[in-house]
């Protein structure tokens, strides 16, 4: 099988590479969430790059590929999966492709996932698919599990002048009660990173809503 073929050649190259007291570090990093090889982010990158090359000769199915990554142990193997799924060309970017991401983000949450999926592809899902974007950021801000929550107020980050302040402003206000250090800090977040393009309306609205603490220190860093 295809799919089997190309994760034993990826976990080949991963071991090669592995140590695992730089593993437990990871782990410990991570508050002991998951296992870890060992293997920091330069290598990996080289790593992949080369087996990414391997991918494109084969007819794999993108999604098959993904979810096999995801279903591995060590935490590499998602960060791979994360940067496969990066690579997608916007023409390649299916309507159908939104349970999937939700997947990713409701599975072995933690934010090192899901900050790349929420900025990277479910922003560029949601660019495509404009229509979209209300149902299913509806759906997911009043949901119960607090990283869909946080993948609305991030989603936007890459958009610059197109952000759609008005929905953010919304959903800072919904959730500006929440004392979830990862919804405060990705409300201060989002804020600065649209400040870069219009300070003085983000200024206004921090006044405005009274923000506080980390959030409020988070979105006039640029300010």
């Amino acid at each position: 099988m295809e799919t089997q073929r190309l994760l034993e050649s990826l976990s080949a190259k991963l071991h090669l590479k592995a140590n695992p007291e730089y593993g437990e570090k990871m782990s410990a990093y991570m508050k002991g969430k998951f296992v870890y090889l060992g293997i920091p982010s330069p290598i990996r990158n080289a790593i992949q790059k080369e087996w990414f090359a391997e991918v494109k000769k084969s007819e794999i199915e993108r999604w098959g590929l993904i979810d096999a990554l995801w279903d591995c142990e060590q935490r590499e193997y998602q960060y791979v999966a994360i940067d496969y799924l990066k690579r997608t060309p916007k023409r390649l970017i299916s309507k159908e492709d939104l349970p999937a991401i939700e997947h990713l983000i409701t599975t072995k949450s933690w934010w090192d996932t899901l900050d790349l999926i929420a900025s990277n592809y479910l922003g560029a899902y949601l660019q495509k698919f404009p229509e979209q974007k209300r149902t299913v950021i509806d759906s997911w801000r009043n949901d119960e599990n607090m990283w869909l929550n946080r993948s609305c107020l991030i989603f936007q980050l890459k958009y610059k002048k197109e952000t759609d302040f008005e929905l953010l402003k919304s959903l800072i206000v919904q959730f500006q009660g929440n004392s979830e250090f990862f919804i405060q800090k990705a409300i201060g977040w989002s804020l600065r990173q649209y400040s870069k393009f219009n300070p003085e309306d983000v200024r206004a609205f921090v006044e405005e809503v009274g923000l506080e603490g980390l959030a409020k220190r988070e979105a006039v860093k640029y300010l």
